[in-house]
């Protein structure tokens, strides 16, 4: 019998840094690597490389900056209100891969561990964690566990029990509540899967080689725009070098052609092309674009390939 099949919702926003290609290289990870997906539903903005996905508009009602969870509840309540949506789905965020191959219908409610056990320093880091430790103080009052679901991991959710949680909690009021952990705590309580090397970020400057290294026992792979430097998209190149059947076009990026120039040999003209696009030596511009000889096919490999040295 035919395993069924379990939609993906994706909620976005309009405040990407690469053009929204976070979103193409998790579709990437998600096609490469997950099975029996159904649809693919974009909720909010929808980058226009799209295709073969449903889409629901749906607008930020919260100021982002103060209650941005409450944004990110409002747009999949527009999910779950559509018949065309599985009663199981999976939430997943654009900056969130699966980097090896599993059944959607196994990935985990992952959390990290009860939030009443940590220390108090804690609290103090962010903003974020302020929303985060009133949601512990929240589910403390309503007597639910609070373990902490907002681990930049996809979850699986009903749709009917979305809802239910949404009318329970109040989302709305000032800074909002953490999405995933008012669900988990509500719907998965104590089964929950303890997150430990299941899963690792890229928050910070890491090189290619570091990044090959920090993710070798992961399944899953989130980052951030500290993170998302030319190493990483290197990485996310080569592991996901081609579109999926959710894109109608490849990204526009220097690392991007680049990666491709050199995979296909670096011909002349084509590295006179990436040349021209993103760098800035008119003199050199010159040269290359009226003749070709070998010491210039030199010189050209050797200024593009000097740019990604770094890596």
């Amino acid at each position: 019998m035919k395993a069924k099949t379990i939609d993906v919702v994706y909620v976005i926003g309009n405040g990407s840094r690469w053009k929204d290609n976070e979103l193409r290289f998790s579709l990437r990870s998600i096609t490469k690597n997950l099975s029996n997906i159904g649809k693919i539903f974009i909720v909010g903005q929808c980058p226009d490389y799209l295709k073969n996905i449903t889409h629901i508009q749906a607008c930020d009602i919260f100021d982002p900056a103060i209650n941005a969870d409450g944004n990110i509840i409002t747009k999949i309540l527009a999910a779950c209100e559509d018949k065309r949506l599985s009663e199981t789905f999976l939430f997943i965020n654009d900056d969130h891969l699966v980097i090896k191959p599993m059944n959607i219908a196994d990935v985990p409610p992952f959390h990290k561990g009860r939030m009443d056990t940590y220390p108090e320093e804690y609290w103090r880091l962010n903003y974020w964690r302020e929303r985060l430790q009133l949601t512990k103080d929240v589910l403390l009052a309503k007597n639910l566990p609070c373990f902490h679901f907002d681990c930049h991991t996809p979850i699986l959710m009903n749709k009917h029990q979305f809802k239910k949680v949404a009318t329970d909690f109040d989302y709305k009021t000032g800074t909002g509540l953490t999405m995933k952990s008012i669900y988990g705590n509500s719907v998965w309580a104590n089964q929950g899967l303890y997150l430990t090397d299941q899963k690792k970020t890229i928050f910070k400057n890491y090189k290619f080689q570091e990044i090959k290294e920090r993710i070798l026992p992961a399944q899953f792979l989130s980052f951030n725009d500290q993170g998302l430097n030319d190493s990483l998209k290197w990485w996310l190149i080569e592991q996901f070098p081609n579109k999926c059947k959710y894109e109608s076009t490849n990204p526009q990026d220097r690392i991007f052609d680049i990666f491709f120039w050199m995979k296909n040999g670096m011909p002349y003209s084509e590295g006179v092309t990436i040349f021209k696009k993103y760098f800035k030596h008119k003199n050199l511009i010159e040269m290359f674009e009226n003749r070709e000889t070998e010491a210039l096919k030199t010189k050209l490999k050797y200024k593009i390939q000097q740019s990604v040295k770094e890596l």
